[in-house]
């Protein structure tokens, strides 16, 4: 199974926004990769991760699959797409 890695750095309201996300959509299983100390090393990384469309952080994926930043994780949380791919019930579903 794909494992979610998110891309952070200590000081940045943004991954901090994106953290309270997973929290609450009660994700616990997943990679945090802080940028921290290794800026240029990793921002390269996440830029060839995404295909040059972004570098700054937060930054989402789902194994090799970009879902984007902390506004994209917020609407893929709102629409349950997240909880689907978290392998939890997608919103709207009910306790058996």
């Amino acid at each position: 199974m794909p494992k979610l890695t998110i891309y952070t750095r200590s000081w940045c309201p943004y991954c901090d926004r994106a953290m309270a996300v997973l929290q609450k959509a009660g994700i616990s299983d997943f990679e945090e990769i802080s940028i921290d100390g290794r800026e240029g090393e990793l921002r390269k990384e996440i830029m060839e991760k995404t295909g040059g469309k972004r570098y700054d952080v937060p930054q989402l994926f789902y194994g090799d699959h970009y879902l984007g930043d902390d506004d994209d994780l917020l609407r893929l949380h709102q629409s349950g797409k997240l909880a689907e791919l978290a392998g939890g019930p997608s919103v709207g579903d009910e306790d058996p």
